[in-house]
């Protein structure tokens, strides 16, 4: 850029040339700048304006006053809900849900703002149980959802995903993208505006859980990274659910040299599992298919380096297994 002398007279010719020649570099400038890709103007910008109005945002505290409203309507004492009770009310998933409140809300006329929108969605996907999914309720709100014409991020994501965000098949489709993005999962409920600890993640966890076992024979390094440090850590699982995963990984076909070692591990660190030779621990692998806890056992057995251990018959007990300790000047058994 052309300097102006900071002390003593300028001419106007040396003025003139100075304008001439600032508006030569700010010509060139605006042309290499047009030469860029539209994607990669103004970055920083364009970031800082996608953001405005993505913020999570927080339920409301429990207010008493909303709910007295509610349950007086419910019985039939009150005819009508004022429009900041209704607005708390999507909030709440059993009565967001409920075909009286949805059908009140419809016929109310009252224009539906991100909050109360983001509220309907979110009490769906903690409602996301069973056949929750192919609800008339569901319905309702997605065709809310749709009716959206306002320039909020979340709701335009939404409202262009609808089927991933309220679809019976969403979590499978929000799975399959999981899968196939390299990011984390942390990352990538956070592009989807999703709370990490709501029923219907629990299912995206599941079903992107069972994908990266479905491709365990032909996976990649950030498989079986997103497999072993992001799914299977999660905390939201039901136990049940998480025992009979771990049962599938031990049983496939894949589960051999490196990834045989790294579940051997994983299994070991487990909290809700542990070392199965263990009698505290046998509680534990109870709801762990049985082939899948005596494959674990028959690894254990062969790994040269712990405690080793023989298959033998108790009398009322059955075929079991006994631990056994190696020392250097005597073997006891225990």
């Amino acid at each position: 850029m052309a300097q102006v002398p900071r002390a003593g007279v300028v001419s106007l010719d040396a003025l003139s040339l100075l304008i001439r020649k600032a508006d030569k570099e700010m010509r060139e400038s605006a042309k290499l700048f047009l030469r860029q890709p539209i994607e990669s103007r103004l970055q920083n910008l364009r970031i800082t304006v996608e953001k405005i109005g993505s913020a999570p945002i927080r339920r409301p505290p429990p207010l008493e006053r909303y709910m007295l409203q509610w349950s007086e309507f419910e019985s039939g004492k009150r005819t009508h809900l004022d429009r900041g009770t209704m607005r708390y009310l999507c909030w709440e998933p059993q009565i967001a849900t409920s075909s009286l409140f949805l059908t009140y809300l419809q016929g109310s006329g009252m224009p539906l703002n991100r909050r109360s929108l983001e509220g309907l969605v979110r009490s769906c996907h903690s409602k996301w149980v069973g056949s929750f999914s192919e609800s008339s309720s569901v319905d309702t709100i997605k065709s809310l959802v749709g009716d959206y014409t306002g320039p909020n991020p979340v709701l335009v994501k939404w409202k262009s995903n609808i089927d991933a965000i309220l679809g019976k098949d969403g979590p499978e489709i929000l799975a399959r993208g999981l899968v196939n993005e390299d990011k984390t999962l942390h990352a990538y409920l956070d592009e989807w505006y999703l709370e990490s600890q709501s029923p219907f993640v629990r299912s995206v966890v599941e079903a992107a859980s069972a994908k990266c076992r479905e491709q365990l024979d032909r996976s990649s390094a950030g498989l079986v990274d997103l497999l072993f440090r992001e799914l299977l850590p999660w905390p939201c699982w039901t136990l049940p659910t998480f025992k009979k995963e771990i049962g599938a990984l031990v049983l496939h076909g894949a589960a051999t040299g490196n990834i045989q070692e790294i579940l051997r591990k994983f299994v070991l660190n487990h909290k809700e599992l542990g070392d199965p030779r263990l009698p505290t621990n046998r509680i534990k692998w109870a709801e762990v298919p049985e082939e899948a806890r005596e494959r674990v056992l028959q690894w254990l057995c062969n790994d040269n380096t712990s405690s080793f251990c023989d298959h033998v018959y108790r009398e009322d007990k059955g075929w079991g297994w006994r631990r056994r300790e190696e020392r250097t000047d005597t073997v006891q058994f225990g």
